[in-house]
């Protein structure tokens, strides 16, 4: 008779748990992995957008690029941005976009979103994830009355936030302007649901990046905003914002640096706070004749 050699069930299971446990093991280490060549990808794209905006700046008497303005062409009004009209210098419009972002934000949007309502100028991107700082990029319903910033106005560039990993929401109903908020892509431990209350924003953390206007890119921290919180016998709701789609986004703070408890990189530090160097004041021009300094 001939032998026959074969696993036994013993033999088997004591293999698949062998498996299992490198598995687990390992799905750590590709997880951050992916993470950080997500994070390297997005860093790259925010270095070339901060080149290309300052290259924008020399060819433009020093001055910033406006963030949207309306064109009339040969198909009637359409709306330019500051993602187009970096184009010439770009040549590629997904530095634009972020790997760890699988949801960008769908710039066609703005031909239904308001105030903004007007569709896009053609050769302009059709989704975006970094977004600019928008009190340097002056907006088309300000200027000329506020005249486009100058990179000599800004004090303190390597403080002055330039690009970032954010979500663009169409700003209020009365004006022009765009509004962004903070989306920290890189080493979520989950999805956030749909609501989060106190309590539960230690579970999700995550970390931004921007860049700044001497051209070094950096992580933060971000800590998320519950969406609801009881103080005594109040429970108070905070409302997401929303992007310009429709899409909720729950609220981020910035931990560390000089956007201190701050849910985006608006403005530029204007002067360290009296008492407290530390802390800097902060500047913007969000309105026609409107200059805001605040803590």
């Amino acid at each position: 008779m001939r032998t026959q050699w074969g696993f036994t069930l013993i033999e088997l299971l004591i293999a698949i748990a062998i498996v299992a446990v490198l598995a687990a093991l390992l799905l750590p280490v590709f997880t951050t992995a992916r993470h950080t060549s997500q994070a390297s990808v997005c860093t790259s794209n925010l270095r070339q957008l901060t080149k290309a905006t300052l290259l924008y700046v020399q060819d433009h008497d020093e001055c910033f690029p406006l963030a949207f303005y309306r064109v009339t062409g040969t198909d009637g009004v359409c709306l330019r941005t500051v993602w187009g009209i970096l184009y010439p210098y770009l040549r590629d419009y997904r530095v634009a976009l972020c790997p760890a972002e699988s949801e960008p934000t769908e710039l066609t949007a703005v031909r239904t979103a308001r105030p903004i309502a007007t569709p896009l100028c053609d050769g302009e991107p059709m989704q975006v994830s970094l977004m600019p700082n928008w009190c340097l990029t002056v907006n088309a319903v300000t200027y000329p009355d506020v005249p486009p910033v100058s990179l000599a106005r800004l004090p303190f560039p390597a403080s002055t936030g330039f690009w970032f990993d954010g979500w663009l929401g169409s700003g209020d109903g009365g004006r022009f302007e765009p509004v962004s908020g903070v989306e920290p892509r890189h080493g979520h431990r989950t999805r956030v649901p749909e609501r989060v209350f106190t309590g539960e924003e230690s579970r999700y953390h995550g970390r931004g990046q921007a860049s700044f206007v001497d051209g070094h890119v950096r992580a933060f921290g971000a800590r998320l905003r519950p969406d609801a919180s009881r103080r005594g016998d109040l429970l108070q709701i905070t409302a997401r914002p929303t992007t310009i789609e429709g899409r909720p986004k729950p609220g981020w703070l910035i931990q560390g640096g000089v956007y201190h408890e701050r849910t985006s990189f608006f403005g530029w530090p204007s002067r360290p706070k009296e008492g407290n160097p530390n802390r800097m004041l902060m500047m913007c021009y969000p309105r026609p004749y409107y200059c805001e300094e605040w803590d």
